[in-house]
């Protein structure tokens, strides 16, 4: 369909066999972000060309394969000058900037990144825009703040969700798809506090110096434990699935 345009709801039709989560509300949204920027006829509706429907594929299978962040998302689509022809190299190996990264990492023995950094621009979003932004149910994301899995930040007017709020729905969407849903969720906040509550005892007598040093160092030891958790807790979830992986 080279040189002729879709409709968003030709789009919606060509790719929601590939994106169980996509929706026009979402469509509409990634636009709002500045992620895609579809041409509009003298009617004001929108005119996807082939470009258009490629750069959506490649930004929905960087949102549902690596959970990556909007912000990374479009400072990447920014750096690569992103033409609508076949994407560009990303984390499944295909030569992009991951696999660049994770080859001058090796080389150089850089740490890895801060776990602390989400990569995500600050947000306030109503729940609507959640939903849309995610792919969620309203149900679905009051059944989360029910489980205590995010929080809504209340102003004294309508209820908002933070950058938090917006990774936690993400990934709950991808657990959705294979049939779990925010209740079978709680065990992953009940893990996530008890670290939590370990790591703040080994931080505390930093973060009571009161000082930026003690401050700055505070936040590197915690990033660091971390970042040694991620690697212990994969690793024994590994040894406990092993019957079923056959990696013994």
């Amino acid at each position: 369909m080279r040189g002729q345009h879709r409709s968003i709801g030709q789009v919606l039709d060509l790719l929601k066999g590939e994106f169980a989560d996509i929706s026009i509300s979402k469509i509409r949204f990634l636009e709002s972000q500045g992620l895609i920027d579809p041409e509009r006829n003298q009617s004001g509706y929108r005119k996807f060309t082939e470009a258009d429907v490629n750069r959506l594929r490649w930004i929905l299978e960087q949102q549902r394969d690596h959970f990556l962040p909007l912000k990374v998302i479009k400072e990447r689509i920014d750096q690569q000058d992103f033409d609508g022809t076949a994407g560009f190299g990303g984390p499944d190996g295909d030569g992009g900037p991951d696999d660049k990264d994770r080859a001058a990492s090796k080389a150089s023995g850089a740490k890895k990144p801060n776990p602390l950094d989400t990569g995500e621009v600050s947000v306030s979003l109503t729940v609507d825009e959640l939903a849309a932004a995610t792919g969620l149910s309203q149900a679905n994301i009051m059944e989360l703040q029910k489980f205590g899995l995010i929080e809504p930040i209340s102003d004294g007017a309508l209820a908002h969700y933070g950058t938090e709020a917006v990774i936690v729905a993400k990934v709950t969407a991808g657990f959705l798809a294979h049939g779990l849903e925010p209740r079978h969720l709680r065990a992953y906040k009940s893990a996530a506090e008890r670290e939590a509550g370990l790591l703040e005892q080994r931080i505390m007598p930093l973060v009571m110096q009161r000082t930026a040093q003690s401050r700055k160092q505070s936040l590197d030891v915690l990033a660091e434990l971390i970042n040694l958790g991620s690697d212990l807790r994969l690793s024994l979830l590994r040894g406990a699935l092993a019957n079923h992986t056959k990696s013994r």
